[in-house]
């Protein structure tokens, strides 16, 4: 009875420790105290996870005083203008145009993504990269340890020898739940590529469980490139811990494009709070007509549900599109649950095809589109360092609401006579996965 006392004490002391940290959503705290109680075991890992994540974002606030310094003109949040913007949701119309661009570079390709996996798709862009190089272009290649940790070394080699450089920005260990997840590529200050898509071949849709991959990623030419490119240096020269000369790399060119567009980062690096999230709340409060939301991963925090609540009592049409199937049971669980949520309000939630993976981060809310690395998780309005392009154009929008529109009719919705028929086993697994869901 005593050793069984001593232990509940200690997990009570652990499960603490999590609800006093600063960044847990608060709307999940009565959540947490749920899962101490019920599964008091967890507690000390969950602390221990806790631990080793504060150490990893203390090093990346310090990062915000080395970017300015290292960037001094490095913006968070700055609209620019003369830009042309072209959207793709399929992985190989996108991947020939990279390219195809790739192969016209004259000074450099900078590429900053999640995952670059060396399977058949990601060969082929060292290939291309290798090309390059025996041009005299610059290749530089940011990835994430974690993201990347199915990259082979053996068909790195080639591309290294060659003069490539391979940088990750944040290391594998203590804190795992930080993560580079900025995915953008860099051609000589002139075009840039943004969105959902990582490098490998599921993003082909050639992973049979995940069926089609549908994404969403921007090719922008214009005055926004250099936001995302001094970006792409301050990471770079954190993660090398190596100074270099940033004017090099902003190259003059004159633009023809009419669209506007603001770069906005996030991530802990950059501020306390959540840019993009902060500009999606601000975008939704001010909606007259429409929201139209694309997620991969749909976990809420009270900011975020409470200005959705708002718009679809103020009479805006607010549809939310998920995938129908998942490629993380536990966060796939955990999003049914917020969408149920969503449903027993009476917000509109579609499930996209089944014969597809739906793994497209798209903010539409009226004249305005946001694409974005950011899914609508706690991972990313926490954890991720990400970074989007918000397009304020009309046209732009007006086309994006046609393909959002379009892609509806290949979707099922999900009704509140669907959530109210789950059976028990259904809603116990939601509420679990609902209760670990700023872990997942």
């Amino acid at each position: 009875m005593v050793i069984i006392m001593v232990i509940y004490f200690l997990n009570f002391f652990f499960g603490l420790s999590i609800l006093l940290q600063k960044r847990i959503n608060s709307g999940l705290y009565h959540y947490l105290v749920l899962l101490a109680l019920i599964l008091p075991i967890l507690t000390p890992l969950l602390y221990l996870v806790n631990v080793f994540d504060d150490i990893t974002k203390r090093k990346l606030m310090k990062k915000r005083k080395i970017d300015l310094e290292n960037v001094p003109e490095l913006n968070y949040d700055k609209t620019t203008s003369r830009n042309d913007v072209q959207y793709f949701t399929n992985g190989k119309k996108l991947f020939n145009d990279m390219f195809m661009e790739i192969n016209e570079a004259k000074h450099y390709v900078h590429i900053n993504t999640f995952a670059f996996n060396t399977d058949e798709i990601g060969k082929e862009f060292l290939n291309c990269l290798i090309k390059c190089l025996e041009r005299g272009v610059e290749v530089i290649i940011i990835c994430d340890k974690l993201g990347s940790l199915n990259m082979k070394k053996k068909y790195v080699k080639e591309y290294l020898t060659k003069g490539g450089k391979l940088v990750p920005l944040l290391s594998l260990l203590p804190g795992i739940n930080y993560r580079n997840h900025r995915k953008v590529m860099i051609i000589d200050n002139k075009i840039a590529y943004l969105g959902g898509f990582n490098i490998g071949d599921k993003y082909l849709g050639k992973k049979k469980k995940l069926g089609k991959w549908v994404d969403s990623h921007i090719k922008i030419i214009g005055n926004a490139v250099e936001e995302i490119e001094k970006r792409f240096l301050a990471d770079l020269m954190y993660a090398q811990k190596q100074q270099i000369n940033v004017s090099n790399y902003l190259i003059n060119h004159n633009f023809p494009g009419n669209q506007m567009i603001e770069i906005v980062t996030s991530g802990i690096d950059t501020t306390d709070f959540d840019l993009i999230e902060n500009k999606v709340l601000e975008e939704i409060y001010q909606a007259k007509e429409k929201v139209y939301l694309q997620t991969p991963y749909l976990i809420l925090n009270d900011n975020m549900l409470n200005a959705l609540l708002y718009a679809k009592n103020k009479g805006i049409d607010v549809k939310v599109m998920i995938p129908s199937k998942n490629d993380h049971p536990f966060v796939y669980q955990a999003t049914l649950a917020y969408a149920s949520l969503l449903v027993n309000h009476g917000i509109d939630v579609f499930l996209f095809s089944n014969e597809a993976f739906l793994h497209a981060k798209v903010v539409i809310i009226d004249h305005h589109t946001l694409i974005s690395t950011h899914n609508l998780d706690v991972r990313s309005f926490i954890y991720s360092l990400e970074i989007g392009a918000l397009v304020l154009d009309k046209d732009f929008t007006d086309y994006l609401t046609k393909v959002f529109l379009k892609q509806i009719t290949y979707c099922k919705q999900l009704t509140k006579e669907k959530v109210q028929t789950y059976p028990v086993w259904t809603k116990l697994k939601l509420a679990l996965c609902r209760l670990l869901s700023h872990y997942l």
